[in-house]
């Protein structure tokens, strides 16, 4: 059994700041990580146990943020499928000092 951790808490003032770090804190104390930003996952052996960390988790989210607690089973988030999209590399500009070296040793 899965729990993935879905939130979203305001981040505009110092006080919000701090408390979506202390939130997320927690989080990793209790053994989530991270999966994307404002997404945290965990493995619970049990679904007993998942739904416990879940009322233990979500009575220490924030008053002004929302967070949702989803359980998938093993077979499930294996079926995840990740897609990362594609960043161009800003082209390397050798140093002067560089050689080309067409047939090496």
């Amino acid at each position: 059994m899965w729990v993935m951790a879905s939130f979203d808490l305001p981040t505009q003032s110092v006080s919000q700041k701090r408390r979506y770090s202390k939130f997320r804190k927690l989080l990793l104390e209790n053994g989530f990580t991270m999966m994307q930003f404002s997404v945290y996952v965990r493995n619970m052996p049990t679904q007993h146990k998942a739904e416990a960390l879940i009322k233990r988790m979500g009575a220490c989210t924030p008053e002004e943020g929302q967070c949702a607690f989803i359980q998938i089973t093993d077979k499930q988030y294996g079926m995840i499928k990740n897609y990362y999209g594609h960043k161009e590399e800003k082209e390397k500009i050798p140093k002067k000092y560089e050689q080309l070296v067409l047939f090496g040793d």
